[in-house]
């Protein structure tokens, strides 16, 4: 069953990045670093998390970023929270906070439906 989970979250996880990483990508494919403001095709990008390992398919945790902020720099969450509540407000903000902290991972039935959700979003990119 565990397998199943990873696999199923491993191949959610491929389609939901390029959803992250197209929106708002120009008709060249560029998009920019949410945290430092870099410019790159959406392929070169990663899909950060503000919160690691939670709400991973929910698109107000995640925002395009390069390898440098988001690898190297472990996201820049100072700068990316401060976005965050900039764009938000601090009660969006919390709100995303506290839904991430009781988030009880996904199950193997959600994440087939989110699967077929993620390609059908994809179709609108193609």
């Amino acid at each position: 069953m565990k397998s199943e989970q990873k696999r199923l979250h491993a191949k959610a996880w491929v389609l939901m990045s390029k959803i992250v990483r197209l929106n708002g990508a120009d008709w060249r494919g560029n998009n920019k670093c949410y945290t430092c403001g870099v410019i790159k095709n959406y392929k070169e990008l990663q899909a950060g998390h503000f919160k690691h390992d939670k709400l991973d398919f929910d698109e107000r945790n995640l925002k395009p970023q390069c390898v440098k902020c988001n690898h190297f720099h472990s996201g820049k969450l100072d700068v990316y929270a401060e976005k965050l509540i900039k764009e938000y407000g601090l009660k969006w903000f919390n709100k995303l906070v506290h839904d991430a902290d009781i988030h009880p991972g996904y199950k193997t039935e959600e994440l087939k439906t989110i699967i077929v959700k993620l390609k059908d979003k994809l179709k609108k990119y193609e």
